[in-house]
């Protein structure tokens, strides 16, 4: 009998045991959901500020990407006026030298003309050779944009003509008659005004003077 009790507290004892191990492990259990959604808050909330600083770092990048664009525009468009200017300022430079050359060789075609002018044969070979030098200079410059002046016959024009004197003529009264000296023009500029004689009505003191003679 001893014997058997023992066996039956023995099992006893185990059942009490096995029990109160059930009761460990559901109250563990109990435990760790807790535990675990506070690890979850704290995640979340760390998640949250991450997120925030995600947030605010990218405007950061944002802005100065933005500054940086309106540098590099405003350098590209500083750049774009440097090259406009330097472009126009090289145009000039070599417009002005051309035209001090075109203008320093303007005696010199005067010279060649009043040459071929007064030659005494105009078919002489050396005139010829000149004529043909003097038509090559006058090709070259006119290829370069130089062009003369008209005078004789047009109407006075104080932007390109230079009067020298006025004569009586059956022409209109500020009509070119003579010309002393040729006159050119380079693109629009007026490198030397024609020097010209201008026509100008009879006086009528000598009409007067005349009709009272017969």
């Amino acid at each position: 009998m001893e014997k058997g009790k023992s066996e039956l507290e023995k099992k006893f004892e185990q059942d009490k045991e096995s029990t109160a191990s059930d009761s460990e492990i559901i109250r563990r259990a109990s435990i760790i959901p807790s535990s675990q959604e506070e690890n979850v808050e704290q995640e979340t909330v760390s998640n949250s500020n991450s997120l925030e600083e995600i947030s605010k770092l990218f405007e950061e990048k944002t802005k100065e990407l933005e500054e940086l664009k309106d540098k590099y525009l405003r350098v590209c468009a500083e750049y774009d006026n440097y090259r406009k200017r330097t472009a126009r300022e090289i145009k000039e430079i070599r417009e002005i030298a051309t035209e001090h050359l075109i203008k320093d060789l303007l005696p010199v075609l005067d010279n060649f003309e009043r040459a071929l002018q007064h030659a005494p044969d105009p078919d002489d070979a050396f005139v010829s050779g000149i004529r043909m030098v003097f038509s090559q200079l006058k090709d070259t410059l006119m290829a370069r944009g130089l062009l003369p002046i008209k005078a004789i016959g047009q109407p006075f024009d104080p932007n390109v003509h230079e009067a020298l004197a006025q004569i009586e003529s059956e022409q209109s009264e500020g009509t070119v008659v003579q010309e002393y000296e040729k006159g050119y023009i380079l693109g629009k500029r007026v490198l030397r005004p024609a020097k010209v004689v201008v026509s100008k009505m009879p006086d009528q003191n000598d009409e007067n003077n005349g009709s009272n003679n017969h």
